[in-house]
């Protein structure tokens, strides 16, 4: 068996801690990484994304390929699904820690360093992305970024506050249903882990599902 890779990605600028650990195949390219982040955290990948080895002058650009060249905002863009994990970010950047940015409007930034593999970790390994740790849940999309989410949070764990209802309603929590910032169900993460590298979408080369 290959040893996998080990990355935790840590999501940024929130009232709480939201972070997922996972083991990812060795030869995995940006593409899968971006749609494994995507399934792991809970995101609906209705939005652009980009990896970048710096959050800000950055000299790596990597997500989906442009229509049209637009070199004077950043470094000319790679195709994720030509670009490998490790070659790029763990032989060719020193496994220095990187970024994921999603949604250029409500800029969620992902920071995602690389961690030693354990005895343990590789017991649990069977060849297949697996989330060894996770905390916290991920925030709604289009919610307004993290200045959106702490209004959110704020709304929704307050039955008093006059935009309580409609906040639920926008949502879609049921009659008793709690909101827990908190909750994270590591069973349904592997699911959705194992469903994705299992199917026909893993080694394609679309973005939209």
């Amino acid at each position: 068996m290959i040893p996998p890779i080990k990355i935790k990605i840590e999501l940024q600028d929130l009232p709480h801690k939201c972070y997922r650990t996972l083991l990812v195949p060795e030869n995995i390219n940006m593409r899968q990484l971006h749609f494994l982040i995507q399934e792991s955290f809970g995101w609906f990948n209705t939005h652009l994304f980009e990896f970048k080895d710096a959050k800000w002058k950055s000299t790596l650009s990597i997500g989906m390929p442009d229509e049209v060249e637009m070199e004077w905002i950043g470094p000319p863009k790679k195709d994720a699904h030509k670009v490998k994990l490790k070659e790029t970010f763990l032989e060719q950047n020193n496994a220095k820690a990187f970024w994921y940015w999603y949604d250029f409007g409500d800029d969620w930034w992902h920071r995602i360093t690389f961690q030693k593999v354990t005895q343990k970790d590789l017991k649990l390994y069977q060849d297949v992305p697996l989330c060894l740790k996770a905390q916290g849940k991920c925030p709604p999309e289009d919610v307004g970024g993290p200045w959106g989410y702490a209004e959110f949070l704020e709304i929704i764990k307050n039955k008093d506050h006059p935009e309580h209802m409609e906040t639920r309603e926008w949502y879609g929590l049921e009659e008793d249903e709690v909101y827990d910032e908190n909750y994270v169900n590591l069973s349904e993460i592997f699911h959705y882990l194992n469903e994705f590298y299992n199917s026909k979408d893993w080694k394609s080369k679309c973005y939209d599902l």
